[in-house]
């Protein structure tokens, strides 16, 4: 900044400050020259400092994916007992724990090794709720998490194992029975895990319905795939290819079987419950090229992740990018494979995948974050819960990064009409550090949506910076907010609201509506101006003198400069004036030397100061 805007961004805050002292309180402060002055330098750091920072980008981001998978298989990340009532409890506390450290998102395992958390009609409970596969447990977990994590505004995606659907032995007999045994046609052991056969048109359908009852019987937010693809070792699938294979090579027929079933639920979804996000979590390598070398997703796993962006079959993609920002010329750097997937996003989402359960990448998880970011992706997700808990402290890994709330980001594809705005909002003072807002709730938009939520703003400045997520206060399903100002960062705010629908739009806020803080209401009065002349400046006057003065009432004011003999030698003020401080000057170089007298008349009652006129 140049050193003459700064001056004149200065004065000019100079003069609304003392605009502000002179106009915008009901009754005014009588301070001392010291702390007025103290007052101003305070503001004037002020004003600096949020000039500097406004020539910066946003430091924290309004719309970011903060996201974790909560692990069930093998009771990794829960539940670590088989009594209800500790399995709630500290459900509820993981979802306390990640709504705390501002987490919008869980990737919930439902589905780990076939087998359920949740009321399948298809598949037999999850063993790690009881003990027992296919014991119910009396209660619904997939429920209770929706529950949990929508009353803290945060999405729910029911993560679900695809393909890979036994590890170990046969299952035990079951009601439902299990897949393994419901179908031994479909399926092969690839050394203890027992794969579905993709290739087998029924199996798919199978696999499909299973999906989508989830979908149709909760409230999720989105379905998260994994697993959705061949393993990567032989597979013996040909007697499927014989009957299936239409002549296609056996790397693009079982590509097409991947990419037939990711079609035939997003078309679903798309026609059932349309705001359902859908995504995957594929390998972090797509390809080995551009020095870029490892397990390779289409390829070796036959899972063409591109091709589901770039068909519009999937909404986002959580590449598994497990690695450290290494040092040198690695195959697996972690800015290296996100360039590939940058490249390659086809206009979708993109949140790579963050491997804390290693100790060289949960090091760098600051860095990761802040690289994720410079790369323009929209959000993250960690694997897994465990790890990532000991980092929700405020000394954790995250904490910095995700010092505010973030939305998840809008999808246009999805839902690009906005809310209208809500109307008619009005602060009321309620307590000298409580105010309440009231607004009247948005209108149907164009495309049948209303607010989901509405989002309250608060700025010591105007007009309301709602991109920036400093200023938000609070999102709310309501329509009044009590607004608590225990500690004041300003004299003045000034508060808009705006509403969110289900996908993230924002309407345009409200008008803007200010208020002055109670607490300096109260200061004010514990203030109030009295009836009073200072001493005249300067005692010893030679050419002006300046007069001082205060009033606690609106009265008619007069001020003169009287002689010694009491004659009217200067007329200075003939005015009605509001309580309040002055300072009036007389021309006084006519006057000849001696001791003169001022005198204020303020209705009814007068006071006087002596002065010397000097030459």
């Amino acid at each position: 900044m140049r050193e003459s805007t700064v001056s004149l961004d200065v004065n000019l805050l100079f003069r609304n400050i003392t605009t502000m002292f002179q106009f915008s309180y009901p009754l005014h402060i009588r301070t001392s020259a010291f702390a007025l002055r103290a007052f101003l330098l305070f503001n004037i750091f002020l004003f600096l400092t949020v000039s500097a920072q406004s020539q910066k980008k946003y430091p924290f981001p309004k719309y970011e994916v903060r996201a974790v998978w909560i692990t069930t298989l093998s009771a990794l990340d829960w539940p670590h007992s088989y009594d209800v009532a500790e399995q709630k409890r500290s459900l509820r506390e993981m979802v306390d724990k990640l709504s705390a450290a501002h987490f919008n998102t869980i990737f919930f395992q439902v589905r780990g090794r076939g087998d359920a958390l949740y009321r399948s009609s298809y598949e037999p409970w999850s063993q790690n709720m009881t003990g027992t596969l296919g014991e119910d447990p009396g209660w619904d977990p997939l429920q209770e998490v929706i529950a949990l994590a929508h009353e803290r505004g945060m999405e729910v995606h029911a993560w679900f194992n695809t393909f890979l659907v036994r590890t170990g032995g046969k299952p035990p007999h079951t009601e439902p029975q299990h897949l393994v045994l419901k179908h031994p046609e479909w399926m092969h052991d690839v050394d203890g895990e027992w794969w579905v056969d993709a290739g087998y048109p029924a199996a798919r359908e199978y696999t499909l319905n299973v999906a989508l009852e989830i979908v149709k019987k909760y409230d999720i937010d989105g379905f998260h795939f994994d697993f959705m693809r061949y393993p990567e070792k032989g597979f013996n699938d040909g007697a499927a290819y014989r009957v299936y294979g239409s002549g296609m090579a056996r790397g693009d027929w079982r590509r097409k079987n991947i990419d037939t079933f990711v079609a035939s639920f997003y078309d679903s979804v798309k026609a059932f419950k349309p705001r359902v996000r859908v995504g995957s979590a594929p390998i972090g390598i797509y390809h080995n090229e551009n020095g870029i070398s490892g397990l390779q997703s289409y390829d070796d796993l036959y899972q063409d992740s591109r091709e589901w962006l770039r068909s519009g079959k999937h909404d986002y993609i959580v590449p598994q990018v497990y690695w450290p920002l290494a040092k040198g010329n690695s195959h697996t750097d972690f800015a290296k494979v996100l360039g590939d997937w940058s490249a390659n996003a086809y206009g979708r989402d993109i949140y790579p995948g963050i491997g804390v359960f290693k100790p060289d990448v949960a090091a760098q998880t600051p860095a990761l974050i802040d690289t994720t970011r410079a790369l323009g992706f929209l959000g993250n997700s960690f694997f897994r819960y465990e790890f990532l808990e000991k980092m929700l402290s405020p000394s954790g890994g995250v904490a910095a990064r995700y010092a505010f709330i973030a939305f998840p980001p809008p999808m246009p594809w999805k839902d690009s009409i906005p809310p209208n705005a809500p109307q008619h909002l009005h602060i009321q003072t309620l307590t000298e550090d409580r105010v309440r807002l009231e607004w009247i709730s948005s209108s149907l938009a164009s495309d049948g949506d209303t607010a989901a939520f509405y989002n309250v703003y608060r700025s010591s400045v105007q007009p309301v910076d709602i991109a920036d997520i400093r200023n938000l206060v609070c999102s709310q399903k309501g329509t009044s907010y009590v607004d608590a100002l225990d500690r004041p960062s300003s004299a003045r705010f000034f508060y808009v609201v705006t509403a969110m629908d289900g996908g993230y739009n924002e309407s345009i806020p409200t008008s803007e509506e200010s208020i002055i803080v109670p607490e300096i209401v109260q200061l004010a009065k514990k203030y109030q101006p009295t009836f009073a002349l200072e001493a005249a400046y300067p005692s010893q006057a030679k050419d002006y003198v300046y007069f001082p003065y205060e009033l606690k009432d609106a009265v008619p004011v007069w001020l003169f400069i009287l002689d010694k003999a009491g004659s009217e030698m200067v007329h200075v003020v003939d005015a009605y004036q509001q309580p309040g401080r002055y300072v009036a000057g007389a021309q006084i170089d006519k006057l000849p030397s001696g001791d003169y007298t001022a005198k204020l008349v303020a209705g009814k009652d007068a006071l006087t100061r002596s002065f010397t006129v000097s030459r």
